[in-house]
């Protein structure tokens, strides 16, 4: 099948050069090759990728490529640029562009680039993803690291593809978890939603580790203000589609808003994070009751006791009793807890027999569906059900 490429250049030199470039791939096309002063006002529905000769400082260039990309039936752009900066790939995620190339533009580095185009295939499968979310019932109880400890043992302990959206999109503390430095969060994907596809997607995700992933929370919190439900609830979905992960894992910080009920609304399992304060349980307590006053179909409620002393002031038959529901599971009460936090390394993989891991990696167990003899609870049928769900 013919690659057919349009080139749009500023200098006859470079027109040259690219159409040189465009030879090197087997069974190419030209359609058309035009000056940047005579921009069509929609890209040729017979081009199957477009190659442009990028100008920096051009405004006027930059709105026709942001409507060009923003078109469902336009082909891709590949900008050209004398060199490639973090600037430029920033500037390019905003625009929509797919690729950019600096020269010299290779046969390989160009059949790469194709190679990266989504196609059906990358489309996905409905209900592909599974979807957990970690609500905590207050600040403080540690719903982040529980979030991050659980998605490190289940990517490891599974061999499974595990994506963490950080949605406590004012405060969010993932990247510090990882101590990781993401060049994109979030609010890309929110000002790029007409161009979120697989690779897409794939472009902005901070790698963590093998088969770990992960989708940052904006970095300013005037920046949370612009994100709107409905964006959100776009970006979910997708995601929910996506065959290329197992488990979709969300920290939705502690709150309950039209924000965060959204990946509610859109997991098969809510777990609610608490601690064994009397603060700590009558709100895990009324988020249990609003929660199923919400009525949120085909979703499934735990709760998991973060900084547990089974020598404190309350047993756990009382907090049962208190909460009208078995506690799923306890995590110990560890001040190594703190000093990984403050070190940005997962406790899980600095010291993966520490007690603490060892209780994380019971939940992961849940998640999976194993059964758990230490706590009595016996998953495989509900586990069955859940992923027959649609």
């Amino acid at each position: 099948m013919k690659t057919r490429f349009s080139i749009y250049y500023h200098t006859p030199e470079q027109e040259e050069y690219l159409q040189k470039v465009i030879k090197t791939i087997p069974d190419s096309t030209l359609v058309t090759s035009e000056n940047l002063a005579h921009l069509p006002a929609r890209l040729n529905s017979e081009t199957d990728v477009v190659l442009l000769e990028y100008q920096e400082d051009n405004p006027l260039l930059d709105r026709w490529i942001q409507r060009a990309t923003s078109d469902s039936k336009s082909p891709p752009v590949f900008l050209f640029l004398p060199e490639v900066s973090t600037e430029h790939l920033r500037k390019a995620l905003r625009l929509g562009v797919r690729e950019c190339l600096s020269y010299p533009i290779t046969h390989e580095l160009l059949q790469e680039a194709l190679e990266r185009l989504p196609t059906f295939a990358d489309q996905g499968e409905a209900g592909a993803t599974r979807m957990v979310s970690f609500l905590g019932c207050k600040g403080g109880v540690g719903t982040s690291f529980v979030a991050a400890n659980v998605a490190y043992l289940l990517a490891k302990e599974s061999k499974e593809k595990v994506l963490l959206v950080d949605l406590d999109l004012r405060y969010g503390e993932q990247s510090y978890l990882f101590d990781a430095q993401p060049r994109y969060t979030i609010l890309d994907v929110v000002e790029n939603l007409g161009n979120l596809d697989s690779h897409y997607l794939q472009s902005v995700l901070h790698i963590c580790q093998e088969n770990l992933q992960l989708l940052p929370a904006p970095t300013r919190i005037e920046e949370a203000e612009t994100v709107t439900p409905g964006q959100l609830d776009k970006i979910l979905r997708f995601i929910r589609l996506q065959s290329g992960y197992s488990w979709g894992l969300v920290d939705v910080g502690d709150r309950i808003d039209e924000i965060t009920l959204k990946p509610l609304e859109l997991s098969e399992l809510v777990i609610l994070v608490a601690s064994p304060s009397i603060p700590a349980l009558s709100n895990a307590k009324k988020l249990l009751e609003l929660l199923n006053l919400l009525g949120l179909e085909g979703t499934n409620f735990e709760v998991v006791l973060n900084c547990w002393d089974p020598k404190g002031d309350l047993s756990q038959e009382e907090i049962d009793k208190f909460l009208g529901r078995k506690v799923m599971a306890t995590v110990a009460a560890s001040p190594q807890v703190g000093r990984s936090i403050n070190e940005g390394k997962l406790l899980a993989e600095t010291s993966p027999r520490h007690p603490v891991c060892q209780d994380l990696r019971k939940v992961a167990a849940f998640l999976m569906g194993e059964n758990l003899k230490e706590t009595g609870f016996f998953l495989w049928s509900w586990m069955a059900g859940l992923r027959g769900r649609k």
